[in-house]
């Protein structure tokens, strides 16, 4: 696997929290209903009176009482939207790198009409300069970032290397 071993790690650090989050909500769930079901005493009647049926049946309330406290953390505390300000925002000790999207939107869009823009303009001229090195550098340091960008590229049915003429200028 390209990256080595931290990335690997990594990986699987995601797939676990992937999974772990609803786990972690069941088991929850579940052993507040068993340890709950003995303090009921006096709910030992009916339904409850075996534990085969009482504990499932607190399993449920736990969780519905979970799963709605969760819709209103969506729906009126709107954290999702904060939560996506940080995936943007990313790792603070990566801000300089370029996403594959990025390099391809620079690459491809802004570099070009820059470059197009500044015959007249050295202020503007100096600043396309600044983002092709930027993305240079992502190209020349960042292999996987690149590969990304191929992906996308084939994504769209496009084979758009060629566009994003890295050389200097």
């Amino acid at each position: 696997m390209d990256g080595g071993i931290k990335k690997w790690f990594m990986l699987q650090v995601w797939r676990i929290q992937q999974v772990a989050q609803i786990i972690t909500i069941a088991l929850l769930a579940s052993t507040t209903a068993g340890i709950l079901y003995d303090y009921l005493d006096t709910w030992h009647t009916g339904i409850f009176k075996e534990a085969i049926t009482g504990i499932p049946i607190l399993l449920l309330a736990i969780a519905l009482a979970i799963w709605t406290f969760a819709i209103i953390w969506d729906l009126r505390l709107k954290l999702w939207r904060d939560q996506m300000t940080v995936l943007v925002e990313r790792n603070p000790y990566t801000k300089e790198k370029l996403s594959s999207k990025e390099v391809l939107m620079f690459g491809i869009m802004w570099l070009p009409m820059m470059e197009k823009l500044s015959k007249d303009d050295p202020k503007l001229a100096a600043s396309a300069e600044v983002i092709r090195s930027w993305v240079r550098k992502t190209a020349d340091e960042d292999p996987e970032t690149m590969k990304h960008v191929q992906e996308l590229f084939a994504h769209i049915g496009k084979d758009g290397m060629a566009l994003l003429e890295l050389g200097k200028k």
